[in-house]
Formats: structure tokens, C-alpha cells, sequence
């Protein structure tokens, strides 16, 4: 059965890149749904310390089951550093930005990373950005905000401010790093470009480590954070395969996919029920999404 989706799968990136990376794209986002309840679940305070035990982990599975891979391709090494190290540095900054404001206010900056990719490759390419790929991505960030239902009322107003900061420069950080790994291209193994990744992370993470010197452990740690680990070694091998296909513009807008995600494993497990202004934010989500895929099939018809 395996053999038979792997197959499948494989026929369908040599004769529909696109809707392969689609399909890609948006079971990861799916995971990383997942990985992000585990880690709001188990309580991860101590940032840098779960994020260095997560890379080591995802590291020792992959290596395990892809000890064959070649982990140094020519000419692809340099692009396979570059872009990891950016995304490895921009989740460093985003956990920094987390500390100051709420997860929601982070969300809803983060999804401005549709935009940035889509400017940054107008720029590079010197293409006009495509007017329903942008009008899309406002009406998920508009959904987003519903959803999320940011706080308002702050503490320390300067602090908010370098948290709000932090995220929009992760945003941009990451989206140049996700541009970049097109040119890694699809016959790099994604176990190869994970595998990067969490070496960054790695080293990131040491090195911000040393500011805080502080271990946190509680009851259920090493379940929250094993959980934490699988699903986002899942959602980046799917993701970083995805990101290696397509320019990132192409499939920016399916990763709000992963609210539409949240939303239902809140209902399915946690009985959570939306407000008025979720379920509409949901919508609106939903529409863009759809709406995105219809675009995408009319361009590919």
C-alpha cells in the first residue's frame, strides 16, 4: 500500500509539479497543526532548550532510516546551508518575538509572510505580482485576525512593540530563506534539507542557550516534547519537498491551511467552540484557500 502512495506520488511531481506540491504543502501545514498543540500543551518555556532537544531527536530518526542519503551534493550544499540557516535563525527570532506578545498577535503577523514571498519574488524576477495571489492572501490575514482574536492590552507597550517587530522580521527572514530553497531542487532528498535544518537549530539554539542556563522539566515532558518533535520532523520533510518543487509564491496560501487545522482539532478534541467572529474568521479563511485552488486549477487548465 505504502509502496503503491509512493508511486503515485512520484508520477504525479513529474506530470503535475503544482498540485503535487500543493498536496504536499498542505498535509504539512496539517502536522504542524499538530506540533503546535503539543508545544502549547507541554508548556515549553524554556524555548531554546525543547528546540535543541527536538532538532537532536528529528536528527537521530533521520539518520537511522536515510543513512545512505548524500548529506553533500554538489553545488546544492551552499543553497542547502544558506536557506536552512536563515530559517533556523528565523525561528530564533520568532520564539524571541513570542515572549512579548500572544500567540495570536504572532499568527497574525506571521501570515504576512505570503505578501513578503510574493514582493520579494516580484522583485527578484521582475514580475508583476499575480492580483488574485495577493487578494487571496489578504482575505486569509483578514480571516486570520478574526480567528485569532488578539489581545489588545499590554504591560510593557515597548517591549510589545519589539515583539511585534521580532515576528514581522521572521517573516521576512523565513520568506527569503523558502524562496532560496527552489534552487536546492527536487532531486535533493527533503530528509537531506530537514536534516540541515535541525543542524541550525542546533547551533542557533546553543548559542542561545548560554543566556539563559536554565533546565525546566515537568510531568509528561518527555511525551510533549517527543510529540513536538515527530510532528514537525513530519511537517518539514512535506514542507521543505513542497518548497523544493515550486517557488514559494505558488503555494504561500495553502499554508493558512494550518488554522482551518487548529480550528478543528480544538472542536474534534478539546470541544473548543468558536466565537462569532472565529467562525466568520474561519470562513473567510476557508474561501481563500478554495479560492486559491481554483485559481491555481484554471492556470494549470
Amino acid at each position: 500500500m505504502s509502496v503503491s502512495i509512493f508511486k503515485y506520488l512520484k508520477d504525479l511531481e513529474n506530470k503535475n509539479t503544482l498540485r503535487a506540491a500543493i498536496i504536499y504543502i498542505t498535509v504539512a501545514y496539517f502536522f504542524h497543526a499538530l506540533q503546535i498543540k503539543f508545544f502549547k500543551y507541554g508548556h515549553f518555556n524554556i524555548v531554546p532548550q525543547s528546540l535543541f532537544l527536538r532538532a537532536l531527536l528529528c536528527l537521530i530518526v533521520i539518520f537511522l532510516f536515510q543513512s545512505k542519503q548524500k548529506y553533500y551534493p554538489k553545488v546544492k550544499t551552499k543553497y542547502l546551508i544558506k536557506s536552512q540557516f536563515l530559517s533556523a535563525i528565523g525561528s530564533s527570532i520568532y520564539f524571541y518575538g513570542l515572549k512579548y506578545i500572544s500567540i495570536s498577535e504572532a499568527a497574525i503577523l506571521f501570515a504576512t509572510n505570503s505578501i513578503w514571498s510574493q514582493l520579494i519574488v516580484s522583485f527578484m524576477k521582475r514580475e508583476h505580482i499575480t492580483k488574485s495571489r495577493f487578494i487571496n492572501s489578504i482575505i486569509c490575514i483578514v480571516g486570520i485576525t478574526l480567528a485569532s482574536n488578539p489581545t489588545i492590552n499590554v504591560e510593557d507597550p515597548f517591549m510589545h512593540i519589539i515583539g511585534c517587530l521580532s515576528i514581522l522580521i521572521c517573516s521576512v527572514v523565513q520568506s527569503i530563506s523558502y524562496i532560496t530553497m527552489k534552487q536546492i531542487g527536487s532531486e535533493v532528498s527533503s530528509s537531506v534539507v530537514t536534516s540541515y535544518y535541525q543542524i541550525m537549530i542546533i547551533i542557533t539554539s546553543s548559542l542561545w542557550q548560554q543566556q539563559i542556563c536554565k533546565f525546566e522539566y515537568f510531568t509528561g515532558y518527555w511525551f510533549y516534547l517527543f510529540g513536538f518533535a515527530f510532528f514537525t520532523l513530519l511537517g518539514q520533510m512535506l514542507q521543505f519537498r513542497a518548497q523544493t518543487m515550486v517557488t514559494y509564491d505558488k503555494i504561500c496560501n495553502y499554508t493558512y491551511s494550518q488554522f482551518l487545522y487548529v480550528i478543528i482539532i480544538d472542536y474534534v478534541l478539546f470541544r473548543k467552540i468558536l466565537s462569532q467572529n472565529g467562525f466568520i474568521g474561519g470562513s473567510l479563511i476557508l474561501f481563500g484557500v478554495f479560492k486559491q485552488l481554483s485559481d491555481d486549477k484554471k492556470l494549470r487548465g
